[in-house]
């Protein structure tokens, strides 16, 4: 998937969890926000393996050491990956911190999620190499399958915002 997919489906996963979880942050306008940006963050940080990507072009020393390590959609697509951003933001207190932890794994799942409807899906299980998709899938950047896909995201987003706020 591309940028675009992955931020509106940060946000799309980041809205849908706010109305089924336990979250209820007493500043909305600023926690909430905390909570906003860690998973449009969380849904672009997947792709640090690649130099190619948007992230990658801003850190390219690190991705250009994660995609040779590792190569592409292999341990920054995996629950293992999920589980070292977990164990690592359990340090950072308060609801803030809360925010901060749940954001980047909502927006993480979100980007395994999209590209798991990839012909290429994603090493979900890394290290073990075996690339998990379902079994409908588009092409990325293809007008109707991520097209389709980011429309019903958009959709989902001004559904909440017309609705929750």
């Amino acid at each position: 998937m591309r940028l675009g997919t992955h931020l509106i489906g940060a946000t799309a996963a980041a809205t849908a969890y706010y109305t089924i979880s336990p979250l209820s942050f007493t500043d909305i306008a600023t926690v909430g926000g905390v909570y906003l940006a860690s998973s449009i963050a969380g849904g672009l940080l997947p792709d640090i393996c690649s130099p190619r990507s948007w992230i990658g072009r801003r850190l390219p020393l690190i991705a250009t050491i994660i995609s040779k390590t590792f190569g592409h959609r292999t341990f920054t697509h995996s629950f293992l990956f999920l589980f070292i951003i977990y164990f690592f933001t359990q340090s950072i207190e308060g609801e803030w911190g809360l925010a901060v932890q749940t954001g980047l794994l909502v927006g993480i799942a979100s980007h395994l999620l999209l590209d798991m409807m990839t012909s290429r899906g994603v090493h979900l299980f890394f290290p073990i190499k075996f690339p998990v998709r379902f079994p409908f899938f588009t092409k990325t950047g293809s007008t109707l399958g991520e097209g389709s896909i980011a429309v019903l995201l958009t959709l989902w987003v001004v559904y909440f915002a017309v609705t929750y706020l």
